[in-house]
Formats: C-alpha cells, structure tokens, sequence
C-alpha cells in the first residue's frame, strides 16, 4: 500500500440546535465531497467534532434529491468505515498536533453557527494550524469557526482576507435569518474580511494566501480543488500565497 501524501482534519460541528431549530448540524455533502477528493488524491481524512463523538447530521442534508445532487452523499451514506468516522468522530480537544495536517477543513451546516465561534479547542487547533502555514478551508457556515482565531501576528487571522460563506441571501432565502444567533457576512466584515458573494446557490470558492472558503455546498469540490491544487505546488502546505490559478480568483468585493 502506497504511503499517504498527507493528512486532511475535517471538523464538524457537535450542535443540532440553534435557535428554534432542533434538527440541524453538519451538511453532509460538507463532509462527504472532500472525503472523497481527498482520499482519492492520496491524502488520509479524519473527521472530527468539537464534542467527539456522533456528528449530528441536518437532515435536510441528506434528502433525496441532494444525494442526486451529490453522488459522493450516497456513497458516504453507504461507506460503513466513512459512517463510522462519523459516528465515532475525534473530540477536538484530542487533536494534540495540529500542524500535522496538510488542511483543517471546517464542513458547514447551522450548526456550525452554534457551536464554533465560541469554541476554545477550535481556536487552538486553527491558530497551531496558521502558525506553522498550514490550509485552512471553510465552507458555507464553517467561517462562523474562524470568528475567534488570531493570525501569527496577533491580528484576527481573517483580517484583510477576502472570504466566501453562506451569505445574508442565502439565509433570507431559506427562511433561516431569524434562528442564526448572528449574520455570518456581516460579521466576518466586521473582523475586517472581504467576503465575496455570488447569487443564491451558486458555486463560489476562492484561496486568499493559506485559506480557502467556499460560500455554500455547491462549492464543496472547487473548495477541496483548490486545497489539492495549493498542495501539489507547497506539499507541506503553502508558506507564501500562490499566484494564478492555484489561488482561485481573488475578487473585491
């Protein structure tokens, strides 16, 4: 057997309420897409969840018509070893060297507004992760985990980034606005990011130096493209930003 090119961590959120909702958490095409991609490029995944143990799933998310949407669902919801990962998830206060990974990548869902942005283990893991240059990828509501983490600097570690994430049209669409704690877009300009927002489930993902964001789970695998394409020019991930199509469009916003 081949050895792995690297590691990927996969984090997830551990609530299943947020606001007058109760049967949220992780998206799991969130999940699922990368897990693929990145195993079949070579690298090992792990998934983790700031609680441990069995990752609530929304249960919108896996509806029939989005695991025709997303063929790597099915498969997930079928892969008694991914299932496994999933309800047998790593706390992540186990996560004892995070700079071990190649990427962090935190899946989205609602309940990532719950849970991540106050999480202390998250912020430890991400700041060991961009202390030593490693990918962090955050898709649709996985921004709401980097609210809280500082750069090397001392700086939030968004400051002056341009981002993707789950956009104030995106909830007002789906009728969700009202239970989220918070607006994720509005916030993440309040740090002093750039977010980037195309039309209602679009794909939209971008890489701007060491993160990679994605605005919804339509941009699941350009996300974890972009990851995959950072990683074959920097294996042990990219110390200084890449320029041209590894980096994704960069765009103001």
């Amino acid at each position: 057997m081949a050895l792995a090119k690297g590691q990927v961590l996969i984090v997830c959120t551990s609530c299943s309420k947020v606001g007058d909702r109760s049967d949220t958490g992780v998206w799991l095409s969130e999940v699922a897409v990368p897990y693929y991609l990145f195993r079949s490029n070579g690298y090992d995944v792990t998934i983790a969840s700031l609680a441990g143990g069995e990752v609530p799933v929304d249960a919108v998310s896996i509806g029939e018509g989005e695991q025709r949407e997303h063929p790597e669902l099915k498969r997930f919801l079928h892969d008694d070893a991914a299932m496994l990962q999933l309800r047998q998830s790593v706390p992540l206060s186990s996560v004892a060297q995070p700079g071990a990974y190649a990427c962090v990548w935190l899946a989205g869902g609602q309940g990532a507004m719950g849970d991540m942005p106050g999480s202390e283990q998250l912020k430890r893991v991400l700041e060991a992760a961009a202390s030593q240059d490693r990918l962090i990828t955050a898709l649709d509501h996985g921004p709401a985990g980097l609210l809280g983490a500082q750069g090397p600097d001392g700086r939030p570690l968004l400051a002056g980034r341009t981002l993707a994430c789950f956009t104030q049209a995106e909830e007002d669409k789906t009728g969700a606005a009202g239970a989220m704690p918070f607006s994720l877009e509005a916030k993440l300009k309040e740090l002093g990011a750039k977010v980037r927002c195309e039309p209602t489930s679009s794909e939209n993902a971008l890489r701007d130096g060491n993160i990679v964001s994605g605005q919804n789970h339509y941009s699941a695998a350009r996300a974890a493209t972009l990851v995959l394409e950072a990683l074959s020019v920097h294996p042990a991930g990219p110390a200084e930003p890449i320029v041209g199509h590894a980096a994704g469009q960069v765009a103001e916003v």
